[in-house]
């Protein structure tokens, strides 16, 4: 839905006055430093690597809303709102402001090619920085906040969802395999 709302909004009913801004405008461009050993199975805070899976890690050095890209590899966009770690080759992109979260990782998913330039497959194997704060997008001059806020909306659902849905597969690998082994009895009336 919110790819869907980027593409009317951003792409289809872009104006000619709209102002022309750069990611790097939005927040700092920085990398993780951890090396990709790093990675530890008791690990307590999530750590991303350039891989689509999410590893854990030790410690943090970074907390926020971030969005998160991987400077390599397939360059697949995450995000992630709390405490976390970064691999050396991951672009940890947290905004300056947060009303931009939602709209700024729904931009970088939507215009993904046009940032790396084409660079998956190809001679150039990796993102630079100045790809990304290079990056140049059109922003209407009115309604823009109340845009940015749908986008937030979209992405707090999503969130919750997501909670609930990781609740219930808790629930159900709790008591799934207690129901199995007797251990737990259902009473049929």
């Amino acid at each position: 839905m919110a790819q869907a709302l980027f593409r009317k909004w951003f792409v289809e009913e872009a104006k000619e006055d709209w102002e022309e801004v750069k990611l790097g405008d939005y927040f700092p461009v920085v990398t993780g430093k951890k090396d990709a050993n790093y990675s530890s199975v008791d690990g307590q805070y999530p750590f991303f690597t350039c891989a689509q899976g999410i590893l854990k890690a030790p410690d943090y050095s970074f907390e926020g809303s971030a969005i998160l890209l991987a400077g390599n590899g397939d360059f697949n966009v995450k995000r992630y709102i709390g405490k976390f770690e970064a691999y050396q080759r991951t672009y940890v992109l947290i905004p300056h402001e947060e009303k931009y979260f939602g709209f700024l990782y729904t931009l970088i998913k939507y215009h993904l090619d046009s940032i790396t330039g084409g660079a998956q497959g190809s001679v150039i194997s990796f993102i630079t920085k100045g790809m990304i704060t290079d990056f140049q997008f059109s922003i209407p001059k009115i309604n823009f906040d109340e845009k940015l806020e749908k986008f937030n909306e979209f992405y707090t659902k999503i969130d919750a969802n997501q909670s609930q849905i990781n609740t219930l597969e808790n629930l159900r690998d709790t008591l799934l395999p207690r129901l199995i082994s007797g251990a737990i009895k259902v009473r049929f009336n």
